[in-house]
């Protein structure tokens, strides 16, 4: 049985890669095909307080003003991807679609007015709360380990939360990583329920 599960964990890790790259190519296929197209997918961003801006809420996250502001969402993101999924693929999408929806829709009801909100860093930093929290709220050893490998290597982030920078969506920052915290939390007695029954 362990022979069996050891040989299991190189193809799982695979997988997890896998499927956190195809997700940071479907980013740059964006963008490029946003390069040849007539139309600039950019003006279809997450619009605070405008109906037709409701769209961005799920637009945003897959658009970016140019190639140097995907390149620095790319690696993190992947690592965050990564990480997540190698804890458990169902809560990672569970909390991404909160971090997308709760998230952008903060940002949609508080965020500046008269402004366009595009870019993943808003998942980037809800995958951080996410993560950081994790451990906190599920209490089982390999979250905790998550949570503190995370803290310790991207905690340094959480700064630029109190620092308001002309053309960086602050908002999106600061409620991604709200949003994330809030679907650890929500995801907090899943792990807990299956524990509960495997006795």
């Amino acid at each position: 049985m362990r022979s069996l599960f050891l040989r299991g964990v190189p193809m799982k890790i695979g997988q997890n890669l896998r499927l956190a790259f195809a997700a940071i190519a479907i980013l740059w296929l964006v963008y490029f095909l946003n390069l040849v197209l007539l139309v600039d997918l950019r003006v279809y961003g997450l619009k605070p307080r405008q109906i037709d801006g409701l769209w961005g809420i799920l637009a945003a996250p897959f658009l970016h003003v140019d190639i140097q502001h995907l390149s620095a969402n790319t690696g993190v993101l992947f690592i965050l991807l990564a990480v997540s999924l190698s804890y458990s693929r169902a809560q990672t999408l569970k909390a991404l679609l909160t971090i997308i929806l709760l998230g952008g829709g903060m940002v949609w009801l508080l965020g500046m007015g008269g402004t366009i909100h595009i870019g993943a860093s808003g998942i980037i930093f809800g995958l951080i709360g996410y993560l950081m929290c994790l451990g906190v709220f599920r209490r089982d050893w390999k979250a905790l380990i998550i949570s503190i490998v995370i803290t310790v290597v991207y905690g340094g982030a959480l700064h630029s939360l109190l620092i308001y920078m002309p053309g960086i969506s602050w908002t999106g920052h600061l409620f991604g990583f709200i949003s994330g915290v809030l679907a650890a939390w929500a995801t907090r007695s899943i792990g807990n329920r299956k524990k509960i029954e495997r006795r």
